[in-house]
């Protein structure tokens, strides 16, 4: 679900950029098969920062690629190791990929993120988190000590389609164990004694944040 107002958000898609045949692809298999990837300026934000600081970025949350798309293509030298749990998504994601023309940029790796996190050596230098949302703190545990010093971390779906800020129990399509754990991730990457960043209102929100020195 999308924060914004409607007519701001049609403004901002009058001031974007021409949309992208291969991404507007994947954003209509994602509507038929109901798979969550990103708002389309989250991924451009993605893109941004791969461009400014062309990092070797670790991904948490492959689905389709379509994040990942964004991210390669704005890489030069960087490169990109995303995890997907579902062999399916998987498999549908290196396609993309290679139809991007940056698939040489990314390695896949199949597998439940808490377990294959252990298994890889860094330093990343950009963190995504885009997966199971209650595994959120615990995929950030496991990450950092793969993290360079300077390293960003970002962080999807932090407003849960606003109702983070719900204090009833409505009907949202978040359950109260997946607000709870967004609401906890935000509070540590905004302003905690390891991180200090801020909430983009974009998409469905968008945590950055850097290390504090």
């Amino acid at each position: 679900m999308a924060i914004l107002d409607p007519a701001v958000a049609r403004y901002l898609e009058t001031v974007a950029p021409p949309a992208d045949p291969l991404l507007v692809e994947m954003e209509e298999l994602a509507r038929r098969e109901r798979i969550p990837i990103v708002h389309r300026p989250t991924g451009a934000l993605l893109a941004l920062l791969c461009r400014f600081r062309d990092p070797r970025v670790l991904e948490v949350g492959t689905a389709i690629g379509y994040s990942t798309v964004h991210m390669a293509r704005a890489l030069r030298s960087g490169r990109i190791v995303t995890i997907e749990r579902d062999p399916q998504r998987a498999h549908q994601a290196r396609a993309f990929l290679d139809r991007s023309g940056a698939g040489d940029k990314v390695e896949i790796v199949s597998g439940d993120a808490l377990e294959v996190l252990g298994r890889l050596a860094g330093p990343f230098d950009l963190l995504f988190l885009d997966a199971t949302k209650v595994e959120y703190g615990r995929y950030l545990e496991l990450a950092t000590p793969l993290l360079a010093e300077d390293a960003l971390v970002v962080a999807d779906n932090a407003l849960a389609g606003g109702s983070v800020a719900w204090t009833d129990e409505r009907e949202s399509g978040w359950d109260p164990e997946q607000r709870r754990a967004l609401r906890e991730l935000t509070r540590t990457l905004v302003d905690s004694p390891a991180w200090q960043g801020v909430v983009v209102p974009i998409g469905d929100g968008v945590v950055v944040a850097a290390r504090r020195k």
